[in-house]
This record gives structure tokens, C-alpha cells and sequence, in this order.
């Protein structure tokens, strides 16, 4: 395995070259999306997809996403070694002006992340307590209908 040189600190991490060659589409990069957009996962994406095409692509935000608060989540060298580095930003402010500018491009490997609100999460406290619930009702059918054989 090839030993990789010290980058500088603003210098991205030098992934493996595996690209994509799509039909018509030139070079692509996969990008992984997650939360609070219809589609959900790993996307594979012309190189120059801004962050409003991905989620686009991925059928838009949900009504629960919060998107002054989405993230990148990057991985960086620092010191020969890969650092986290989280890249924040306010898509709300695009949906306002229309000003993408200050949008970073998307690099291969990225993970962007639309996070939900209060109510989303209130949705999947909701969601589990109803499965639990019917977990709970299953096993008291079971327990009484037993009950009932044995009499």
C-alpha cells in the first residue's frame, strides 16, 4: 500500500481514485445523504452537483427539515492524520435570496446531513412507542389466550 505524504491542514483527504464514468453524465462521485429529505442514501452524482441538486435528486426536503442547520461531515488530513471536519450551512438562506454562492462543492465521500426539528423527532419517539405498544399487546393476547387453554 502506497504510504501517504503529510498534507497541509487545509488540503482534503487523497482517497483511493475510484470514480465513476456515467453515460453522457462525464466523472461522478458517490455522496452519501441522510435525515430529513425524502430519499435517503448513497447517491452517485456528476463531480459538479451542488448541495440543492443532491437534495433534489433525493425528491427535496421533508416538511420537518431544517435546513438552516445542514451539515457536511468531510474527512480531512491534519498532522498525516484524517480529521473530521464538519461544514455548516444554511440552505434556508438560499430558499430566501436564491444566492448559492457561498455553497463549498461536494467531494467524493461527503456526508451531508439534513437534520429534522422538534417535531421529527417527536414523530420517531411516536413511531417506536407504537411498535412497542403493539409488541406489548401481542404478548398479552398470548399470555391471556394461554391462560384461557389451561382452565
Amino acid at each position: 500500500m502506497p504510504s501517504q505524504s503529510p498534507l497541509s491542514p487545509n488540503q482534503t483527504l487523497n482517497l483511493p481514485a475510484v470514480y465513476y464514468y456515467g453515460q453522457g453524465q462525464g466523472v461522478q462521485i458517490d455522496v452519501n445523504l441522510w435525515g430529513e429529505v425524502k430519499q435517503t442514501g448513497k447517491m452517485i452524482v456528476p463531480y459538479t452537483t451542488d448541495i440543492i441538486s443532491l437534495i433534489s435528486l433525493a425528491g427535496g426536503p421533508t416538511p420537518n427539515a431544517k435546513l438552516d442547520e445542514v451539515r457536511i461531515i468531510r474527512y480531512a488530513m491534519q498532522d498525516s492524520t484524517a480529521v473530521e471536519k464538519i461544514i455548516r450551512i444554511n440552505v434556508e438562506k438560499f430558499v430566501e435570496t436564491g444566492e448559492q454562492s457561498y455553497f463549498p462543492i461536494l467531494l467524493r465521500g461527503d456526508t451531508v446531513i439534513v437534520p429534522g426539528g422538534a417535531l421529527s423527532a417527536l414523530q420517531s419517539f411516536v413511531a417506536v412507542l407504537q411498535i412497542v405498544t403493539a409488541v406489548l399487546q401481542a404478548v398479552f393476547l398470548y399470555i391471556i389466550i394461554n391462560q384461557n387453554l389451561n382452565r
